[in-house]
């Protein structure tokens, strides 16, 4: 399959509700991490590798809502949106 083609095949499997481990969206979108940041303080322990990774395993899109006081529905919109956007990179 072409890189073209990959991209776009990622992009329709991808798909994302309240249960899915945040260390997946990060690890499939790295660049949401700093949007995340930029767009909310509160998700600065997003920076941290180590937290992500271990952590983030099993932390919900829901949980880190629940634990940064963001409201789960406009996190998950926005990070929908963000994931549409045809400037955010895979990690390969």
């Amino acid at each position: 399959r072409s890189s073209a083609a990959s991209d776009v095949y990622k992009r329709q499997v991808f798909i994302i509700n309240k249960y899915t481990p945040i260390h997946r969206v990060l690890t499939t979108y790295p660049q949401l991490i700093h949007r995340l940041v930029k767009r909310d303080s509160r998700y600065v322990s997003l920076i941290n590798p180590v937290s992500t990774c271990t952590l983030g395993h099993c932390t919900t899109i829901e949980s880190i809502a629940f634990t940064v006081g963001d409201d789960m529905e406009t996190l998950l919109t926005y990070l929908k949106g963000e994931m549409e956007r045809e400037d955010i990179q895979f990690k390969y």
